[in-house]
């Protein structure tokens, strides 16, 4: 017998991302099991530094103990619910923060922004969608990715295939639902590897208006 697809509810821009490329792949999305590999980490680890870097502060705890000793055993009992770092991780995540917040664009903008890591809940087309905005300013969105290559081909590549576009859309719509009138959404991205470059990017509106149809055609397909 076939579930209500209202099971899956809310959508997030990731599910809609797996649905685009079928149904299939938004059930093993929504329905998978929940792997974190070491680059979702130590991407959710750098947003976490550079976003909100006293959170970052209270919940990590770092040690060169070796895994599977006593004494890392009991280092991590000690640090209950943090996410336990080697000295090596620790300096990187360190490095590409500062690499971020010393850019002359970057830097500056993320010191500007009112709020950070903002959840929201909306309504698009009577379907509930919930996210979060990663910052945002009196006039701008802000979102921050981790990646390999941000050399200007690469980067544009990435924001095509990872639809960062439609992204774009979701997170303009719900910025505006919620009160407030951004004019600009950018994406600043990083380089995981040394020597950690940063590029900020303006998505154009035009390309911001391909999300919206993209999405709602997504959610026309939902229906």
């Amino acid at each position: 017998m076939l579930c209500s697809k209202d099971e899956y509810l809310p959508l997030s821009f990731s599910s809609l991302k797996a649905f685009a490329r079928s149904p299939l792949a938004f059930l093993d999305y929504k329905l998978g099991k929940k792997v974190t590999t070491p680059a979702m980490r130590f991407g959710t680890l750098v947003h976490r530094a550079i976003l909100e870097p006293e959170r970052y502060e209270a919940t990590v705890a770092v040690t060169d103990q070796r895994r599977g000793t006593n004494a890392y055993k009991d280092f991590v009992e000690a640090n209950p619910g943090k996410d336990i770092l080697k000295t090596r991780e620790a300096m990187d995540i360190r490095l590409i923060a500062n690499r971020v917040l010393e850019h002359p664009y970057a830097g500056a903008m993320i010191k500007e922004c009112t709020h950070y890591e903002l959840p929201f809940q909306i309504n698009q087309l009577d379907v509930p969608h919930r996210g979060i905005i990663d910052g945002l300013g009196s006039w701008f969105i802000l979102d921050l990715k981790t990646t390999n290559d941000v050399s200007h081909n690469a980067l544009q590549r990435t924001i095509w295939h990872s639809k960062y576009y439609m992204q774009a859309a979701i997170y303009d719509r719900a910025a505006c639902m919620m009160g407030y009138d951004p004019e600009a959404y950018f994406i600043v991205a990083v380089e995981s590897t040394a020597p950690h470059h940063v590029q900020v990017v303006e998505l154009e509106p035009h390309y911001v208006a391909r999300g919206h149809l993209e999405w709602e055609k997504l959610l026309g397909e939902w229906k």
